[in-house]
């Protein structure tokens, strides 16, 4: 069994355009008969036009893209929560880079970018704890 190349820029932009037509029926949370099938049938339209694609290197599989996705939207997770931990860390060390939000990623994927909602801090005065 060979060994698969990596993806390269080109590949994975190529990859993200082909991707914001179909991201209305990925991203969905549901996970019914009908449209765990919706979304099967999207991952084969995706890699056919993926691998039809004359700047592509190497075919891949569904499975293979499926996995690219999986792995670009938590490398963007990564980057988010980093960020986060930074801006909440006490200070006293050299500014990080700038983060590196891919704006493909966060228009497919809108919901990697929020945040879960605070509901106690340490900054809350009792009043605003009991009254939630």
């Amino acid at each position: 069994m060979s060994k698969n190349k990596h993806y390269t820029p080109v590949e994975r932009k190529i990859f993200l355009e082909i991707l914001k037509d179909f991201k209305h029926v990925i991203e969905v949370k549901k996970s019914d008969t009908s449209t765990l099938h919706d979304k099967e049938v999207a991952w084969t339209e995706i890699c056919k036009r993926y691998n039809e694609c004359t700047m592509i290197m190497q075919e891949r599989t569904v499975q293979q893209l499926k996995k690219l996705w999986a792995n670009l939207k938590q490398t963007q997770r990564d980057v988010l929560t980093k960020e986060k931990q930074a801006r909440l860390a006490t200070g006293g060390g050299p500014p990080l880079p700038e983060t590196n939000i891919d704006p493909d990623i966060a228009t497919i994927a809108p919901h990697i970018m929020k945040a879960a909602p605070v509901l106690f801090t340490s900054n809350m005065t009792k009043n605003e704890i009991n009254d939630k």
